[in-house]
């Protein structure tokens, strides 16, 4: 039979999966059921270069893949994407929040890679690339899966 060690009110017993031996890290993703390090990425667009995204989840009438579809798909390139959500809202900047795991790039080069593909979009414009000299499109990491 197996022993189940049950502990009340403390993580210091739970499993972490991680790149280093701390345990209790401020801001440290605390990894428990994953077997690799994750990491949370988030891809903010400017709402003057981008249409709603909620339209974009999904492909246009003619079959053209959505602009979350083709971010996604060029991430996943990289990385294996274990979950994502998207901030479809119109004011402000939108966003894509991404947990990965296996990442072989930093957010510095997603943000390049992203930026070269110009309009995503499949039901309105969505720039990715740089657009009268403002960037449209930033990618961060640092903030953990801390989104809201």
């Amino acid at each position: 039979m197996a022993i189940v060690t049950k502990s009340n009110g403390d993580s210091q017993v739970t499993v972490n999966v991680g790149d280093s031996l701390t345990k209790n890290a401020n801001a440290t993703i605390i990894n428990t059921g994953i077997a690799s390090p994750i990491i949370a990425y988030k891809i903010a667009l400017a709402a003057a270069t981008t249409g709603n995204l909620a339209a974009e989840l999904s492909p246009s009438t003619a079959g053209t893949p959505g602009a979350v579809e083709t971010i996604l798909g060029k991430l996943s390139s990289n990385a294996t994407i274990l979950a994502y959500q998207i901030d479809a809202g119109t004011a402000g900047a939108q966003q894509i929040s991404i947990i990965a795991e296996r990442s072989a790039m930093s957010a510095s080069d997603y943000q390049t890679i992203l930026r070269t593909l110009g309009n995503v979009g499949s039901r309105s414009n969505v720039y990715l690339s740089e657009s009268g000299g403002a960037a449209t499109t930033t990618v961060t990491s640092s903030g953990g899966i801390k989104w809201a």
